[in-house]
């Protein structure tokens, strides 16, 4: 095993000399190639993290694919008044791409066009009405929302989630200037997670008729107006929602945050979008599973099968990408699962201590079979939020025992051997006294007259 783990680990550490798993091939595409001044921090960072942009407006044609193969890894939208696809480009295609394992990120703006709405449909995600804003009277940036009041600013030890693997909160200097549409993600896809929603006093309204009276509530308000969402694929491609293109551009990159009544802070939107755009590239919180072992208590080598009732070891060893390099994966919820149609047995593995030494998280138990033969899966199926999941499955046979392993004798059926040994007592006392205690010869009857 310890072969195996070192040959898969040379083989991730030459993986890992790019910083995305995926690749580094990213698409951008703008309303107009002017717009591409307005982001110039945002491509500082992602060329610094060794990404190769190819910056596209949409009027230029786009070929996502050739001969079969993905000519980008990434694409990131950033043109929300686009009315129509590119030429080459489609929502079919996009979720062609992402079922091919590619990444997208998708940012909305007021003025959010129809052909971007029907996509992030595709995903479950459903934004607000067109030329409608998130308003805040109460958590408004004195700056760049006292007019509108349509600048929020958001703190994120409140309104956003606590999954440290796709935005840690302790990496954020402080709170997120936000200025855009609200989105609201299906609670019942599981693929789904909200990581940034509106404050208890925000709502969604109409941004081009803030002059006019209201003849009507507001549509979606407070918590439930999403602003950033993530989704990842059962194929484990990832994709951010955003409904606002200003909070990545460096406008509110460099704006110190504001709040009405609050001091003047140094805002997180550079640090947020940062770490949403590693976990979206998959820079970060990507698992693998490097080896996987199991054996007979007091054997090294998996057997042919295993019998019934057999006392086995199952060991598996998960590592965690970030940073540029393959870690040790840590937790205390990986469980092992022997499946049959049903889970016949379902056991939480314990990690093995970690030293310097380690590049692998190791985590093992030893069980008892259960008592049915048949075709076995050895299954961890590890999903958890920000995570890449883990399914490794080992199909197993488990054999009944043969005829002559069975015990010659068994505890339960003890009253029906007694009452077996008893007959053949009282058989042998009936015959002795039978035979040999019987009347005497010598005594002769007599009759009546």
């Amino acid at each position: 095993m310890r072969a195996s783990i070192l040959l898969s680990t040379l083989a991730m550490a030459l993986v890992a000399q790019a910083t995305s798993l995926t690749g580094l091939r990213t698409l951008v595409l703008l309303d107009t190639l002017d717009d591409a001044d307005m982001y110039t921090n945002l491509w500082n960072d992602l060329e610094g993290r060794h990404f190769n942009l190819t910056i596209n407006d949409v009027s230029s044609p786009i070929t996502l694919a050739k001969y079969d193969r993905r000519l980008y890894d990434h694409i990131i939208f950033l043109a929300p008044k686009m009315k129509e696809y590119p030429k080459g480009m489609s929502a079919k295609a996009v979720v062609g791409f992402v079922a091919e394992g590619g990444n997208v990120i998708l940012a909305g703006s007021s003025e959010l066009a129809s052909p971007l709405r029907e996509l992030s449909r595709e995903f479950d995600v459903e934004y607000d009405n067109r030329y409608t804003s998130v308003l805040d009277h109460f958590n408004y940036d004195k700056e760049l929302g006292e007019a509108k009041h349509d600048t929020i600013v958001v703190n994120p030890s409140t309104h956003m989630s606590k999954i440290d693997a796709i935005v840690p909160q302790d990496k954020l200097p402080g709170p997120i200037l936000f200025r855009g549409i609200g989105h609201s993600a299906n609670p019942k896809n599981s693929l789904l997670t909200p990581i940034l929603w509106a404050p208890q006093e925000a709502y969604s309204w109409e941004s081009v008729n803030l002059d006019e009276s209201a003849d009507q509530d507001p549509l979606i308000t407070g918590k439930d107006i999403s602003l950033v969402s993530v989704m990842q694929a059962r194929n484990n491609a990832r994709i951010a929602f955003l409904g606002s293109t200003d909070m990545l551009s460096d406008a509110f990159f460099e704006a110190p945050a504001k709040k009405q009544g609050d001091k003047e802070t140094v805002n997180g939107n550079r640090r947020f979008i940062e770490e949403l755009t590693k976990w979206t590239f998959q820079e970060k919180s990507a698992l693998d599973v490097v080896a996987v072992q199991h054996h007979k208590v007091g054997e090294e080598e998996a057997p042919a099968h295993y019998r019934i009732k057999d006392n086995m070891t199952y060991t598996i060893s998960l590592a965690e990408y970030h940073d540029g390099e393959w870690h040790p994966f840590s937790a205390d919820d990986v469980q092992l699962e022997l499946i049959m149609l049903d889970p016949y047995v379902r056991k939480t593995l314990e990690q093995v201590e970690l030293d310097d030494q380690s590049t692998v998280g190791t985590f093992t138990t030893t069980l008892q079979l259960p008592d049915q033969y048949g075709v076995f899966k050895f299954t961890v199926n590890y999903k958890r939020p920000g995570l890449t999941y883990i399914e490794s499955v080992t199909t197993v046979g488990i054999h009944p025992f043969r005829h002559d392993q069975y015990p010659r004798f068994i505890s339960q059926a003890k009253p029906y051997y007694t009452s077996a040994a008893s007959m053949g007592v009282g058989l042998l006392i009936f015959t002795f006294v039978y035979l040999w205690g019987g009347l005497d010869s010598s005594v002769k009857t007599t009759k009546k007259a």
